[in-house]
């Protein structure tokens, strides 16, 4: 198995495996496959620590009612009748159901599974240049998307044309997560004849797309066949119902 993001398969076997949803033979084949692949044992067990994650804080919403409740009952002089109610709520909670409730939809593990962020530009020490560009750019390297935006939004107004600014701005919106607004501010730098960064913004265009869970837009983007990042976007598309 490759250090890369996991394919729909594995993600799907892994998931009915920690939720005991295989039957003898397919169990006992997966669990070959894992003697055989440390990292796929690594992923197993961060499933598991993911839906235990998700049932414990679950379990506590439901606690919380449980006492709420008791309190109400024995004002009111209920019995037994209501814990039994409670305790049958809390084993369907144990036995994986919240976890399909709240389990990703295919338009975030899609998104999670392709998306790796713009690192940014160098920054060149001592420059004067260009200090309000690259200050802005050490806040998007440091993670502070928010101030980086504000900063590069200022210089926009000067320079409205300028693809650099509105390809990071539209990476910061992305890496904020807000893709609703990086995607048209993306797709203006992927229109742009000649940009250095269209190929790129268109990429990242169409992951904010289908992060947002439109897919009809995201299959109207025409990746030229230059593009390195068209075949990706064709095979997200496959999986993309």
């Amino acid at each position: 198995m490759s250090n890369g993001a996991l394919d729909r398969t594995t993600f799907e076997a892994i998931e009915a495996y920690v939720l005991d949803r295989l039957d003898a033979d397919e169990r006992l084949g997966f669990e070959r496959r894992m003697a055989a692949d440390p990292t796929l044992r690594v992923e197993v067990e961060l499933e598991r620590e993911n839906i235990l994650a998700i049932e414990l804080g679950g379990m506590e919403r439901m606690l919380k009612e449980v006492r709420e409740g008791h309190s109400e009952q024995r004002e009111q002089g209920g019995g037994w009748t209501t814990w039994l109610k409670y305790a049958a709520v809390v084993a369907i909670l144990l036995s994986g159901a919240l976890w399909f409730t709240l389990r990703p939809s295919a338009s975030e593990r899609l998104f999670t599974e392709h998306f790796a962020p713009e690192p940014g530009l160098p920054v060149a020490m001592g420059s004067t240049a260009a200090h309000a560009f690259n200050d802005a750019m050490v806040a998007y390297k440091l993670g502070d998307h928010d101030e980086a935006i504000s900063k590069w939004s200022v210089l926009l107004k000067e320079r409205p044309s300028s693809d650099t600014l509105r390809y990071f701005i539209g990476c910061a919106e992305l890496n904020a997560g807000r893709p609703e607004r990086a995607a048209p501010m993306l797709l203006t730098v992927a229109d742009q004849e000649g940009s250095a960064f269209a190929q790129k913004a268109q990429w990242f265009a169409f992951l904010a797309l289908v992060r947002n869970g439109d897919r009809n837009a995201a299959k109207a983007i025409r990746f030229s066949p230059g593009n390195p990042y068209g075949a990706k976007a064709e095979a997200i598309l496959s999986e993309f119902e």
